[in-house]
């Protein structure tokens, strides 16, 4: 019995107690401070890395003074109120990678649409129609501009924009990369500008995906005829409605 009470207070006091002893020790000789900051982007929108470089270059600074700290020691929720300030997160994994390294996952908000502000500053906007800190353009997402002075006073019209944005297809003849600038009129609804010809297409406001298909068709066919199109109204019940340069 007298044994069986040895080995018990050993394995139970004396061996952990030992392990207490040893992490303390290496602790304090500096076996665990933070040598590598690891910061990883999940789902990063494709496309958008030049805009995302420059905020991933930002935020290894900011976590850069944690270096030389002992993961024993630092404080995760800390980092996380931190890293909350980034307002191009839109969600974060922290965690201790033992030894030596503190890993950051970070989720980046896709930039939706642009704002061009006075001063012409890009305001990137994310889903909820919210603006982002102003940003180069050298380093602007490959997305639409949003013109018109209402989109800067009111979110929930940007919420607007990006909901019909977002119904159009990302591909094809009538699509977001074939759009570069949207703009919205209290009557008719929003309309939208084509990079290659300059031609306007009203979409409305709702059905935009029906509409969407309707004029990636009639693009199509414009191009086969070799029409240059000024206007396409798709914000009728069951047509679209072409108007070409000549026409009045």
């Amino acid at each position: 019995m007298k044994k069986l009470l040895l080995k018990l207070f050993v394995g139970f006091v004396v061996i952990p107690a030992a392990l207490v002893g040893t992490l303390y020790y290496l602790n304090e000789q500096g076996f665990f401070n933070i040598q590598k900051v690891e910061v990883v982007l999940e789902d990063a929108p494709l496309g958008q890395e030049q805009f995302l470089k420059p905020n991933v270059d930002t935020l290894e600074s900011v976590l850069a003074k944690y270096k030389g700290v002992s993961l024993w020691n630092i404080k995760l929720k800390k980092v996380s109120k931190e890293l909350q300030q980034q307002e191009w997160i839109e969600g974060m994994q922290i965690s201790r990678s033992w030894p030596t390294t503190l890993a950051v996952r970070v989720k980046p908000y896709e930039v939706k649409l642009l704002y061009m502000a006075k001063g012409g500053k890009l305001l990137p906007i994310i889903k909820n129609g919210e603006f982002l800190d102003s940003i180069e353009a050298k380093t602007a997402p490959d997305v639409a501009i949003l013109d018109g002075d209402a989109f800067s006073k009111k979110k929930e019209l940007r919420k607007k924009a990006v909901d019909v944005i977002e119904q159009i297809p990302a591909q094809g003849s009538f699509s977001r990369k074939t759009i570069s600038e949207v703009r919205y009129d209290n009557k008719e609804g929003f309309w939208m500008t084509l990079i290659k010809t300059g031609t306007q297409v009203k979409i409305g406001e709702d059905q935009v995906a029906l509409k969407a298909a309707r004029v990636s068709r009639v693009v199509d066919y414009l191009e086969t005829k070799q029409f240059d199109a000024r206007v396409i109204d798709a914000d009728l019940s069951k047509k679209v409605l072409v108007r070409l340069r000549k026409d009045p």
